[in-house]
């Protein structure tokens, strides 16, 4: 009976092949009654920590289904042989060896090594994370980032195809996030145009454009 109800067959939804060998390969033969969600979970970002088990349904005897969450792509950070491909949680997703630069390309002062890095790895610089979650914000406002500039340990300079801002590392986040907006908002309505915000002040300091 025991050997009856092992797991034989897995469908995975939201998974390309690659991925979907390696699950299947990690739950094949363990017990179809005794592997539940949390089990499965755990199994699964061990190995390939940007998934997420989020069901498991059991078609008696061996076949088990698993929806499954990805981490999404968000921005390339440079690296000394390429650049790793981050999702918005600073998630590595994949390691290119190219000389490309797809958007948004981050440069990092202190830039990371590729050796020392592994899929599924969070990037670990505070820095990058707060550099995705401006990413984040203004895709949010309808601007895409192009490139993003992190070179001293106080500004991050995000160039979007209308303008440029430049983000303090050191001022509140909400307060930086608050002011972008207010910005664009006016933007937006048309009273506004420019070509550089920098909120690394205590106000915004507005570049217009040349006339």
């Amino acid at each position: 009976m025991t050997q009856v109800f092992r797991i034989t067959n897995v469908e995975i939804f939201g998974v390309n092949q690659e991925e979907r060998t390696i699950i299947t390969k990690l739950l094949k033969q363990k017990s179809i009654f005794t592997t539940q969600l949390p089990q499965i979970k755990k199994i699964v970002m061990t190995r390939l920590p940007y998934i997420e088990v989020k069901e498991v349904h059991i078609q008696l005897p061996s076949t088990i289904v698993l929806s499954v969450i990805k981490e999404k792509p968000l921005a390339f950070l440079r690296t000394d042989h390429g650049y790793f491909v981050l999702s918005k949680k600073g998630t590595i997703l994949k390691k290119e060896r190219l000389d490309d630069k797809p958007a948004p390309f981050i440069t990092f002062y202190q830039t990371p090594h590729q050796s020392e890095y592994q899929m599924g790895q969070k990037i670990g610089f505070s820095t990058i994370m707060k550099a995705l979650g401006f990413i984040t914000l203004l895709g949010g406002e309808g601007y895409t980032v192009e490139t993003v500039a992190i070179d001293s340990v106080d500004m991050i300079a995000c160039k979007t195809k209308g303008f440029e801002v430049a983000f303090s590392q050191t001022r509140p986040v909400e307060l930086q996030r608050h002011e972008v907006r207010q910005i664009i908002r006016q933007i937006k309505a048309g009273a506004l145009r420019i070509e550089r915000l920098d909120l690394r002040f205590d106000k915004p300091v507005v570049q217009l454009p040349p006339k």
